[in-house]
């Protein structure tokens, strides 16, 4: 079962990390090159959908690096790269939670002018190629940890 579960945590982090590369590369390159004003309108079609598809890839894959961590021998090398895998994951969602989010929702509800929406656009692209390489540390932890428990069975 635990490597059932590292399987599925590697393989969500993996798609956690293709889903913002997406967002990074196409999303916010076409965001960036909108007027700001028509930028707002089409964040508010833009965002809702972006939301399943990283719920259901980070989700696993923060609930499957957790658990592998807590059904590692205390003591293992394993143990240790499974939580630096999940505090990882962690990051990016509280980053998420305390800085991304709110601009979204500002940005949904037009609560910028232009010239504010543009750099609060620039700023969130530049965040979020920090939370994507958060969430790649994430994924060497994880396929770390899954080495070393794979090595000592």
């Amino acid at each position: 079962m635990k490597k059932s579960i590292s399987i599925i945590a590697i393989i969500a982090i993996g798609a956690f990390v293709g889903n913002m590369l997406n967002i990074g590369l196409s999303h916010a390159v076409y965001w960036q090159s909108l007027d700001p004003i028509d930028f707002m309108k089409f964040f508010a079609i833009d965002f809702p959908l972006l939301l399943v598809p990283t719920a259901l890839t980070l989700m696993p894959a923060w609930l499957g690096s957790l658990f592998v961590f807590l059904i590692s021998d205390k003591k293992s090398e394993s143990r240790k790269y499974w939580i630096f895998a999940f505090l990882a994951l962690t990051l990016t969602i509280i980053q998420t939670s305390i800085y991304h989010l709110p601009i979204n929702l500002n940005f949904m509800a037009h609560k910028y002018d232009a010239i504010t929406a543009s750099s609060k656009l620039n700023g969130w692209v530049i965040s979020h190629w920090i939370r994507i390489g958060i969430a790649i540390i994430a994924g060497i932890y994880a396929i770390l940890g899954f080495q070393k428990t794979a090595l000592n069975q």
